[in-house]
């Protein structure tokens, strides 16, 4: 590999190490102030999404001339294609815990109609898949992104169970507020829903950037 190219596949994974740090940073924090109704974290979480989209307006832009070099390698254009969709998607859980976030703000003088049980338990599945595939994509380790992509179907299960359960809710509720707090949360499961889409669409780009072969899970 010529060492242009090599220098800029370095400063690229640099760079989306650093902007998955944040992502999930702020995913955990959002929960976290969930849990606490901590509305100054909360706002923490919402103040670093500006910073998150700068990190990736910067890792575009690094893509963007990588591939205007003379004749990139085939795996070079590979890899800043994976890279640059995986940033979207550090983007958009950026995004959903932004999302949890503002529903902290939203709820935080009301008291919940139940203790959080089953949003902590699809956060810790979602948070534990996004770390294992940008693990894998850092590492090269296709087998670690494909056992990740593989709870999906877990996290998904989840968030039909607190749906399911949140919809039965809404039935017995008697008064307006209660009715938007059941709402927030079917919302934040969502939005953790999503983060494990974006976990598996990272997984699955690490593949492709290792192996050249298009999966789906």
């Amino acid at each position: 590999m010529p060492k242009v190219y090599e220098k800029q596949r370095e400063e690229l994974i640099s760079d989306l190490s650093d902007m998955s740090e944040v992502a999930e940073e702020m995913l955990h924090n959002s929960i976290k102030a969930l849990d606490t109704k901590d509305s100054n974290l909360a706002w923490e979480v919402i103040e670093r999404d500006d910073l998150l989209d700068h990190m990736q307006f910067t890792i575009e832009d690094k893509i963007s001339r990588l591939l205007s070099e003379e004749h990139p390698h085939v795996s070079d254009a590979r890899f800043a294609l994976a890279t640059a969709k995986i940033a979207i998607n550090l983007e958009r859980v950026g995004d959903h815990a932004t999302n949890i976030a503002e529903t902290v703000m939203e709820l935080k003088n009301e008291k919940y109609l139940e203790p959080l049980v089953m949003i902590p338990e699809l956060a810790d599945i979602v948070s534990d898949m996004l770390s294992a595939v940008l693990e894998s994509f850092i590492t090269r380790n296709p087998d670690l992104a494909e056992a990740a992509c593989r709870k999906d179907e877990r996290a998904d299960n989840i968030y039909e169970q607190i749906y399911e359960k949140n919809i039965r809710l809404l039935d017995d509720c008697d008064g307006t507020r209660k009715m938007n707090q059941v709402v927030r949360f079917i919302n934040v499961a969502k939005s953790l829903e999503r983060v494990g889409d974006h976990a598996t669409n990272i997984g699955e780009e690490t593949i492709f950037a290792v192996t050249g072969n298009r999966v789906k899970y």
